[in-house]
């Protein structure tokens, strides 16, 4: 049958009762919460997260200034050293340079021409100056 009631005449008595169910409490809790993420390990992958999000946003930015670059340079027949944040800046910079750096189409050319005997940088140094003479 059922046990008999022993009156609590102590305080260990009544310590250890108090203990044994907040035991079987917290174990039959830990039970029905099993598998669950802990808030404590949630905010980990919440640091982790944010982390890799600022890591990824650095890298897209720092990715299309170089973009910016790279197409102000080509546009105004520059090389890659513009510099600015952002894509109004960096065309800015490439204009302000282009200024500078007029290309010209005179490059010398050096394919053997004319004298064979002579060598072929002469004659391309040679046609050049005749082109820039306009003769």
């Amino acid at each position: 049958m059922a046990e008999e009631f022993e009156p609590v005449t102590t305080q260990e008595q009544l310590d250890k009762i108090v203990n044994a169910k907040l035991e079987e409490n917290t174990n039959a809790v830990t039970k029905q919460f099993e598998g669950y993420v802990s808030p404590a390990d949630m905010a980990e992958k919440v640091k982790g997260y944010e982390t890799t999000i600022a890591d990824l946003t650095a890298k897209g930015k720092a990715a299309e200034q170089s973009l910016f670059r790279v197409r102000a340079a080509q546009e105004y027949g520059l090389p890659d050293r513009l510099s600015g944040e952002d894509e109004k800046s960096i065309r800015a910079d490439a204009e302000k340079m282009s200024k500078y750096f007029k290309t010209s189409h005179n490059a010398p050319d050096f394919r053997a021409e004319g004298d064979p005997s002579k060598n072929s940088a002469e004659n391309a140094l040679r046609r050049t100056l005749e082109k820039l003479k306009g003769e």
